[in-house]
């Protein structure tokens, strides 16, 4: 008869200290949102390739490419900054 491994529990470690804790989550809530926006900006390279691979050399549809990416990283900038606002208000 083969013995089976007991399951190993990790310890959680809980500080008392607020504000330790809140830094905490806000360190995994940055790694987080790194990992975010690079997967949200890789999906969004590959789509604009697969749907407008025939415009390259369109010089409008370059510059609107560059304004649209613009606006977006614009958008994300913003949101970055506010998020950042409200951590450090909690």
């Amino acid at each position: 008869m083969k013995q089976q491994a007991a399951p190993v529990a990790i310890p959680l470690r809980y500080s008392g200290n607020v504000l330790e804790r809140r830094q905490h989550a806000a360190a995994e809530f940055m790694a987080w949102a790194d990992h975010h926006a690079h997967d949200v900006l890789r999906r969004e390279a590959l789509q604009v390739q697969v749907e407008d691979h025939v415009d390259h050399f369109d010089r409008r549809s370059a510059l609107a490419q560059q304004q649209v990416y613009a606006r977006r990283r614009s958008h994300q900038r913003h949101l970055h900054d506010s998020a950042m606002a409200q951590l450090r208000h909690v």
